[in-house]
């Protein structure tokens, strides 16, 4: 039997010997390929440089004839927000935001791929005419993530090392120059086992703490058996300071921002009546019947981006990443006939009748992102998703046989630089389909991959 290192001596046996192997290949992989990813970040990029600087320089500026107290500013992400959202609407080539929504484990072979923008598979129903209907603007894509295997969730933002930035990471160092936060990472079960896809962190899998956190509370929650009300706290010391500079907004920013508090305030209201429900303070919006100990993954999942768009809106961040259960599938569904773990359902199901129905029940939090941000307008009057672009991704092909072919990634929007509409095809790999993301930003100096597979 072959030795288990002490580094994966935790994970069963069978993942263990995985991870090892994993370990191997990157250990034995072309360290051309690695220093030429740390070099094309960390190196001098003129064109990225550039615009890193005039874009800083034009909010200063802003932010100089404003007329607004830089104490009351610091104060409060709200505020700062809507500077970043008014410098945003100047500045056309920086009124640009991406999410990243991980969904760990792939998909079972043949129940992803749509046939058309009417006809979902049995993973994807969600996006189609029976779910949310997005698929019109949804690019279905099957690709190559690399390498196979557990402790991969990081090959899905296109590293295969441990040390090279992740893609959010690397977007959010052009376009998070002039935002409260540079970018936000929110998860559902996703810190609970294995490796992160992400290497901005930290991540926050707490709705609770994370509404505190990026709307101007504090990092933590309440502890014990009280209820947090950080973020009741900070929602009304934001009102006030709202109120307060009103006379310096125009007419239709006031409205505008009005109508992102009220959205605030039901998301507040929902996690409240968790919080008393249930006497956690981590729990989440989750529905009735669903026992608090055991999270519901897609009330959980849906709280989260409801706190993604709501930061996109105010203009608090224009990156953020949400990932969806770790490599581990250590999460469960509700109402579900498969009643053990998305782990089980990959392993213990005789067939890929329980993985697909997990995974279907999983692919409901990404639709309904998708949906969110049609329905909400960002700080141009316009629906968020024509000035977003959502890109789901994925560590795996087959979660069933841990193979890196055919892995499921959707890129959705409505952005001016990306191919309009819906499309379904196979080919390439993780590096051309995260770098053509930059790409159809209009985002120079970040470049991975040799095509950008008809995203662009």
């Amino acid at each position: 039997m072959k030795k288990i290192d002490s580094r994966f001596r935790h994970l069963p046996e069978e993942d263990a010997l995985e991870a090892m192997e994993h370990h191997k290949k990157l250990e034995e992989a072309p360290a051309a390929y690695n220093a030429y990813l740390k070099a094309d970040y960390y190196g001098e990029k003129k064109d990225r440089d550039q615009f890193v600087q005039q874009d800083r320089r034009r909010f200063l500026d802003l932010i100089g004839k404003s007329g607004i107290a830089a104490g009351l500013l610091k104060g409060s992400a709200l505020l700062g927000g809507i500077l970043a959202n008014r410098h945003a609407l100047a500045q056309t080539d920086v009124n640009k935001r991406v999410v990243f929504c991980y969904v760990n484990s792939g998909a079972a072979s043949g129940q992803w791929m749509p046939t058309s923008a009417s006809q979902m598979n049995q993973i994807t129903r969600a996006y189609g005419p029976q779910g949310y209907s997005v698929s019109d603007i949804c690019h279905f894509r099957q690709i190559d993530v690399i390498t196979g295997g557990h402790q991969t969730a990081l090959n899905s933002l296109g590293v295969t090392d441990y040390s090279s930035p992740t893609m959010d990471r690397r977007i959010a160092a052009v376009l998070g120059t002039s935002t409260p936060r540079a970018s936000i990472y929110l998860g559902a079960k996703a810190t609970t086992n294995g490796t992160l896809c992400s290497n901005i962190g930290p991540c926050q899998d707490s709705p609770t703490q994370a509404l505190a956190s990026i709307f101007n509370g504090t990092s933590g929650g309440g502890g014990g058996t009280t209820p947090d009300t950080t973020y009741a706290l900070s929602y009304d010391a934001q009102l006030r300071a709202l109120d307060a500079i009103k006379g310096k907004l125009s007419t239709e920013e006031y409205a505008r921002y009005q109508e992102h508090i009220d959205s605030l305030r039901k998301i507040k209201t929902n996690t409240a009546a968790a919080n008393s429900s249930s006497g956690n303070t981590t729990t989440t919006n989750c529905g009735t019947g669903i026992t608090p100990s055991v999270a519901n993954m897609q009330a959980t999942g849906r709280s989260q981006a409801d706190i993604i768009v709501a930061a996109l809106a105010c203009g608090i961040t224009k990156v953020a990443t949400l990932q969806l259960g770790n490599h581990q599938g250590d999460w469960l569904g509700h109402n579900t006939a498969w009643t053990q773990d998305a782990h089980q359902a990959c392993h213990g199901a005789p067939s890929n009748t329980a993985f697909t129905e997990m995974w279907r029940y999983l692919n409901d939090v990404p639709a309904y992102l998708i949906d969110k941000l049609r329905k909400t307008s960002g700080p141009d009057g316009q629906p968020l998703i024509n000035s977003t672009v959502v890109v789901q991704v994925t560590c795996m092909g087959n979660g069933m046989d841990h193979s890196s072919g055919n892995a499921p990634f959707i890129v959705a929007t409505q952005m001016p630089g990306f191919t309009p509409g819906f499309s379904a095809r196979s080919g390439g790999n993780i590096y051309d389909l995260n770098g053509a993301i930059p790409k159809g930003m209009g985002l120079t100096g970040i470049n991975l991959g040799t095509s950008t597979l008809g995203l662009v």
